[in-house]
């Protein structure tokens, strides 16, 4: 079954992502999206499907930020909260999980894609704003009773960001890092691992001094905005659009080794090849965006629950491996899909 919590805990969420370390302890991080609840059939998925045994930390994604008042924001207060007896309640499901594994640990992650750059940006660009937003976000997760937080600002200096940001980031940081030491609380960020978003964004030695994992974004090198086909998360490549690339030049740039955590993608890409190639050469070929996918409902993303549900019970799948790149994709017709099994 395509909702199992195998299959719906790590690769169910379309921006869900399960984190590694390279330390003796291993830390899985794995992000669930809040707004999974709502999706159709064998693709929904609730706190009660999640295996407590797959994971080290949960993150729950994603709050946001209210600008008036530069603290933490509900997204969908449905789906987090319960107010007089209306709504799902996920946050508190969520906590009621450490019941079975005392040692789980569960955060929150304020941000993502959609939240933007420009409330961080403003938010963090003054004094009295960050003591506003971090003494909220300590309130928070003392009152959810929650292990840390996820701090995903995508991203400073861009996306109507100013070049300040880089500066202001490492300030609200050093800020939450020195108020959450009173409840020995988690910190972690979010970083892609692209350098052109890096050099303008990023004190990249000075956050890491700060936090206690640096999640990497090590996916969405390539994507049906290309309008060519490609694979989602190569782990090598002859350009610096790698994962290889992308940890190493962390380091290079002060990340400390033992806070970097990869990102893994649970979802892939789909691309609508314009015609099928003649020498079977299916990457780099000229494409628009993916078919509609089963459960997501996303033309260009695909959980990879669906992407195994295509491959083993639709017909005419073929499945690729790119030796330059170091990963698999799969064809039928003109449907192309990226995605990451290893």
């Amino acid at each position: 079954m395509y909702r199992s919590k195998l299959w719906s805990l790590l690769f169910v969420y379309i921006l869900a992502v399960n984190y590694i370390s390279g330390t003796n302890k291993k830390t899985v991080l794995c992000y669930i999206a809040s707004w999974s609840v709502y999706r159709r059939s064998q693709g929904q998925f609730t706190i009660a499907d999640v295996d407590v045994n797959l994971c080290t930390h949960l993150v729950y994604s994603f709050l946001g930020i209210n600008e008036t008042s530069n603290t933490v924001a509900s997204k969908d207060s449905w789906a987090d909260f319960v107010t007089n007896g209306r709504g799902l309640g996920q946050l508190k499901d969520l906590v009621k999980l450490k019941d079975e594994a005392p040692n789980l640990k569960v955060m929150v992650s304020i941000g993502g894609w959609t939240e933007g750059s420009v409330k961080f940006s403003n938010m963090a660009a003054s004094t009295i704003k960050r003591i506003a937003f971090v003494e909220s976000v300590f309130q928070f997760l003392r009152r959810n009773q929650l292990d840390g937080v996820d701090i995903s600002w995508l991203f400073p200096t861009d996306r109507g960001g100013i070049a300040e940001d880089k500066r202001n980031f490492v300030s609200l940081l050093k800020e939450l890092r020195t108020r959450l030491n009173d409840d020995n609380r988690i910190l972690s960020v979010q970083l892609t691992g692209k350098r052109y978003v890096i050099d303008p964004g990023y004190d990249v030695r000075t956050i890491s001094q700060s936090v206690d994992y640096i999640n990497v974004m090590t996916y969405d090198y390539n994507g049906p905005w290309e309008r060519k086909t490609g694979v989602n998360a190569p782990l090598i490549s002859e350009n610096e659009f790698n994962v290889e690339f992308s940890i190493d030049y962390l380091i290079k740039k002060g990340a400390t080794p033992s806070k970097i955590l990869l990102g893994i993608a649970t979802f892939g890409h789909s691309y609508t090849m314009r015609n099928v190639p003649d020498d079977g050469n299916y990457l780099r070929v000229p494409s628009d965006n993916g078919y509609l996918s089963p459960w997501t409902r996303d033309k260009g993303i695909i959980g990879y629950n669906e992407i195994c549900y295509e491959l083993s019970t639709t017909s005419g799948w073929k499945e690729m491996w790119d030796d330059a790149s170091s990963t698999p994709y799969a064809v039928n017709h003109k449907k192309f899909v990226s995605y990451d099994n290893q």
